[in-house]
């Protein structure tokens, strides 16, 4: 065997793996197919694209010659493994994180736990709330090191929007409370943001290059900011002497050993993305953590294809987006700086919504600053606990993976309802509800379905998936980053002294 374990990807769940792995001293391989992404200087824009200036840097090998990043499509771009594929279905686009790291590049940052009481119109009863809430939430957050905003940063120029976001909220009727459950009562409140706050004020001060402070998120950030994975969970994994990353390698299939284990064929790239080198690995236990696509791509072929014919009929189901919609609100009476600070960092918690409950966090963009001359907008995202679910599918004519979702109309409408409601107590007007970009699909190889709520792939001995596959298409109305790798935690926790270690 190549390794004891591999682990494919290297995002919220994949890194959570790595981690625990090495800690129990079990040597692991992790395949990530992008590069790594080193901030040598954090003073200048020199390692990640930004909006104000895209390039290759920022699309995952875009060969159509014009980046196709939304509200920014039409720049000349070579390929290159960039950080954030687009992956389009009609009018949809889904956001997918590519890099040592994974989604945690391109996601903004935002670490939300989920409410109490709809944790369970999503995950089945073995997961207990009880148990995420002590242990795996704070496990998260204390190895990422995520802290709620200081206010003498919301109080900045930086953040005004956030100031006046809170300030209207509390005009339409939302107090601020202390937690995201609250009792389905409407409110708002902090949470836990990914960010080292001292360095943004580093950017403020003008030590290191503006990121956080300039809008700039799904690219990379290049102060330095946003704790994203390879400056935690994954720096600690290879520290342990245990765990090796390898970088610029695509897993193109997998299949089980005749004795056991799997086998894993992988395409060793260049930043081209032209294949160098083909390979093939072995392990004894393999962890799928390629993201919702990724990883169930690879379980679909494997199956259509007689690799793995025993896994579930329901992988490919269970295809959701956290109800993600959009909309900007213009011509305010207050200036909002709608082009600067980063996004979330208080959520609006509209629990008493009559369709769904949803949630509204301020999304700046740094093209607001032209597209709203005045600075009297504001861009926001809008989360909605939808039933809503699509699917993915094998395609044998063109030996790819189909994405089937329409838009979610209900979704849109919860969101207009808070929509109405914020404008009918501070004036101004709003875009139509946009409902065609995420970057929280989950599911397809659903715990309950395909999976344990361990992650363990019904069928197959030692194969698991521990990353937003496993989750049943909803984050229960919260951005997914927090919940998916608390979930991790959780499967890793039980899988290494009960699968991994037992009979070493």
């Amino acid at each position: 065997m190549d390794a004891e374990a591999i682990v494919i990807g290297s995002g919220f769940g994949g890194a959570v793996a790595a981690l625990r792995l090495g800690q129990a001293g079990i040597k692991t391989m992790v395949l990530e197919r992008g590069r790594r992404w080193t901030i040598d200087d954090p003073t200048t824009n020199s390692t990640f694209a930004t909006f104000r200036q895209i390039d290759k840097r920022a699309e995952w090998l875009n060969d159509t010659g014009l980046s196709q990043t939304p509200a920014y499509e039409g720049t000349p771009i070579d390929p290159y493994v960039g950080v954030m594929e687009v992956v389009a279905h009609g009018e949809y686009k889904f956001l997918v994180g590519s890099g040592v790291g994974g989604g945690s590049h391109a996601y903004g940052g935002i670490l939300i736990q989920p409410p109490r009481e709809l944790w369970g119109k999503v995950f089945p009863s073995e997961v207990s709330y009880d148990e995420m809430d002590s242990v795996y939430f704070p496990r998260v957050h204390n190895e990422i090191g995520s802290s709620l905003i200081p206010d003498d940063i919301v109080e900045s120029p930086y953040y005004l929007g956030l100031k006046v976001l809170v300030e209207q909220a509390k005009k339409a009727g939302f107090p601020m409370v202390e937690s995201t459950s609250n009792n389905m009562k409407d409110g708002m409140t902090k949470f836990m943001m990914g960010i080292d706050w001292d360095i943004v004020r580093e950017e403020m001060a003008g030590t290191k290059v503006p990121s956080t402070i300039a809008a700039e998120f799904w690219f990379g950030q290049n102060s330095g900011a946003k704790q994203t994975l390879d400056q935690n969970y994954l720096k600690r994994a290879e520290e342990t002497r245990s765990v090796e990353i390898r970088p610029l390698h695509w897993v193109q299939r997998i299949a089980p050993l005749p004795e056991g284990g799997y086998q894993v064929d992988v395409d060793v790239i260049n930043e081209q993305g032209d294949v160098v080198e083909s390979q093939v690995l072995t392990c004894r236990s393999l962890f799928m953590a390629a993201g919702t696509l990724g990883t169930t791509g690879l379980l679909l072929k494997a199956k259509a294809k007689g690799y793995l014919p025993d896994i579930s009929d329901r992988i490919g189901q269970e295809l959701g987006n956290d109800g993600d919609t959009f909309v900007v609100r213009s011509n305010l009476d207050a200036t909002t700086n709608p082009h600067l600070g980063g996004p979330g960092a208080i959520v609006i918690m509209n629990y008493e919504n009559p369709i769904y409950p949803c949630v509204m966090m301020r999304a700046p963009l740094p093209r607001f600053e032209t597209d709203y001359p005045d600075l009297n907008a504001m861009g926001t995202f809008i989360f909605s606990m939808t039933p809503h679910r699509g699917s993915l599918s094998y395609n044998a004519d063109s030996d790819s993976i189909d994405l089937n979702y329409a838009s979610d109309e209900n979704a849109k409408a919860a969101a207009q309802q808070l929509v109405e409601r914020m404008s009918a107590a501070n004036g101004g007007d709003s875009s139509p509800i946009s409902a065609t970009i995420t970057g929280h699909q989950l599911g397809g190889a659903a715990m309950g379905q395909v999976c344990d709520t361990y992650g363990r792939v019904q069928g197959y001995a030692n194969l698991y998936v521990v990353d937003g596959a496993l989750i049943p298409g909803s984050s229960t109305c919260v951005n997914p980053a927090l919940t998916i790798a608390a979930v991790a935690e959780r499967c890793m926790e039980h899988l290494i002294p009960q699968d991994l270690q037992l009979g070493r």
